[in-house]
């Protein structure tokens, strides 16, 4: 399905006419958001080709692939998006597809809601999401992308947490450790730090995280059998864990603008995440940056350190 989909792109963009004429433009135009919207899921459906394709053969590794794959994909999209934007109406605040003065805080703050009721669906209830430190910081960026990496990081965290302290095989409201977001801007990155106590990443996997594939969210499910809540409540566990494709393209959408995303785990306790993102205005640091860290300014450098635990 999904070489079938990138045939018929590549067939229908060669084969479009030379523009001439402004309803010829118009045309192109409308079948660039044909072809963005059939290609929305597109990540799904490679996660799940991916998941049979281990299935049968558990040894293969193709991250290198998905790597390039996934870099494309982010790539054309944004050309793509950003044609669309420029083309359309001006909207207030925005660059094309790239929000002036973004707010990372009301961003987390819109994502809290939606993914903790989620957990609560799926386990009975959910812990609590803690925001701090530079809640009025902003920064220039493409909102999609960071809902994206919010997004995922959120939902592991909320995910461990609850695995680790629930009862075994019962629901309780009993209090459970929230989840911190810490929010700071330096001169070059805005640096977004989600902790947990979801009990941490045994050290001999900590590597593994980053591959495509990678989840322990289920180990112990079957995924065939089961009545029709049972079905349910595996969608809607599927939906909070994905299919192990978060992390991997998480990191690429950080570095794909000369950020990156980093790990500190402590087995048996629980994991900081960092994730640094440059500001997408003139004078950045772009997708060409080859250590992100090597590019932060020494009160930077301070601040990242002081958001570590001691």
């Amino acid at each position: 399905e999904v070489l079938r989909l990138y045939i018929e792109t590549f067939d229908g963009m060669v084969d479009f006419r030379y523009i001439k004429t402004p309803e010829d433009e118009e045309e192109f135009c409308e079948m660039i958001s044909t072809l963005l919207a059939q290609h929305k899921d597109l990540v799904t459906l490679i996660s799940r080709g991916h998941q049979e394709v281990r299935r049968l053969y558990p040894g293969l590794r193709v991250d290198n692939f998905l790597d390039r794959f996934f870099i494309t994909r982010i790539s054309n999209r944004v050309i793509a998006e950003s044609y669309l934007a420029l083309r359309g109406e001006p909207r207030p605040g925005y660059v094309g597809i790239v929000k002036q003065e973004l707010s990372p805080a009301h961003v987390v703050q819109s994502l809290i809601p939606p993914l903790t009721r989620l957990t609560h669906e799926v386990y009975g209830f959910a812990p609590e999401v803690h925001v701090t430190g530079a809640l009025e910081c902003t920064f220039d960026y493409i909102p999609e992308h960071l809902v994206f990496v919010i997004q995922e990081l959120l939902k592991n965290a909320l995910r461990s947490t609850v695995e680790r302290h629930r009862p075994k095989g019962t629901m309780t409201t009993a209090p459970i450790p929230p989840v911190s977001i810490e929010l700071q801007k330096g001169d070059v990155h805005i640096i977004i730090k989600i902790s947990d106590q979801g009990g941490g990443i045994p050290k001999h996997m900590q590597k593994e995280v980053w591959q495509y594939g990678w989840t322990d969210a289920w180990r112990g499910d079957d995924d065939d059998g089961g009545d029709f809540m049972w079905q349910e409540r595996m969608a809607r566990k599927k939906e909070l864990a994905g299919y192990g494709f978060g992390l991997a393209l998480t990191k690429l959408h950080a570095q794909y603008f000369g950020g990156d995303v980093y790990m500190q785990a402590l087995p048996g306790h629980g994991t900081d995440m960092y994730v640094l993102l440059n500001h997408l205005r003139e004078g950045s640091f772009g997708a060409s940056t080859d250590d992100p860290m090597s590019n932060l300014s020494k009160d930077e450098n301070i601040r990242l350190s002081s958001m570590r635990d001691p």
